[in-house]
């Protein structure tokens, strides 16, 4: 029987934290992760996460990564994604699916850092493919598919940005990752019967404490607790798990309270390294 499980590498925001790094999620399917964003911080999450036993593979095994959008808190880290791996010995290439754009800033970062790389190779003895990347600007629908899983990908409502969700379907469950969006009408459908869905959200009791201007840009493309409530009663997921989490003075307990003030389904505010099993 296939195993699988979901690793919260990153669960913050674009906002520095002392104990979270940006946007990062695993779902690993009988020891192959799937790499979903990588803001600062992923793969020494993962370096971390394995040395603590937490998993048993590690950051050369980051091979497979989809992006949600181009923002810098959901894809800053992908030069370190490239070369650290590569250093500690990956030997395959990355292959990363993301929105439109997406093949012009891998092709960028690796010319950015074409010194560092021709440096590396004539001291160190390297793979020649494991710091390369196949870059797939993709659209909605299917997106990949393996032995182990197959994803798809929906268009979220981030403003401007071109931006989607993504389904991952494993052998041992269905997992939903909103990546940042406003609530999208056909995305319960889309969902509907997913064992894990992972979900932004920002509090609903604070938002009128905020300054109007980030009132309107919150509104606009992102999800309030109170809407991610009405979602959840919706879709009726096996276990909603809260990321990517604008507090703004408000406790996780309470975050947490505020979705199950409008859905009473089990709720987890998560935090980096929380792993759950599938």
């Amino acid at each position: 029987m296939s195993r699988a499980q979901v690793v919260i590498l990153g669960s913050g925001t674009p906002n520095a934290e002392a104990d979270r790094v940006s946007s990062g999620v695993a779902v690993a399917v009988d020891g192959q992760p799937y790499l979903f964003d990588c803001g600062h911080g992923i793969v020494q999450r993962v370096v971390q996460a394995h040395e603590a036993g937490l998993i048993q593979w590690n950051s050369t095994d980051l091979t497979r990564l989809f992006v949600t959008h181009l923002h810098a808190d959901h894809s800053v880290g992908l030069p370190d994604l490239l070369f650290t791996p590569w250093i500690h010995g990956r030997a395959e290439k990355l292959v990363a699916c993301g929105p439109p754009g997406f093949d012009h800033m891998a092709r960028h970062i690796l010319l950015a850092y074409e010194e560092n790389v021709r440096e590396h190779r004539a001291a160190h003895p390297s793979s020649e493919e494991g710091y390369h990347i196949d870059a797939r600007e993709i659209g909605e629908g299917p997106c990949y598919r393996d032995e182990r899983v197959q994803v798809h990908a929906l268009h979220a409502d981030h403003g401007d940005l071109d931006a989607f969700s993504y389904k991952i379907i494993t052998p041992a469950g269905t997992v939903v990752i909103s990546g940042d969006t406003k609530p999208v009408p056909a995305f319960a459908a889309w969902a509907n019967g997913c064992d894990v869905l992972i979900h932004e959200v920002y509090s609903s009791a604070q938002f009128d404490d905020r300054p109007p201007a980030w009132q309107r840009y919150h509104a606009r493309v992102h999800t309030s607790a109170a809407e991610l409530a009405a979602l959840a009663r919706e879709l009726r997921p096996g276990l909603l798990l809260l990321y990517h989490q604008l507090f703004w003075g408000q406790t996780p307990d309470e975050l947490v309270a505020e979705v199950q003030g409008g859905y009473d389904g089990r709720v987890i505010s998560t935090n980096d390294l929380d792993v759950f099993e599938l």
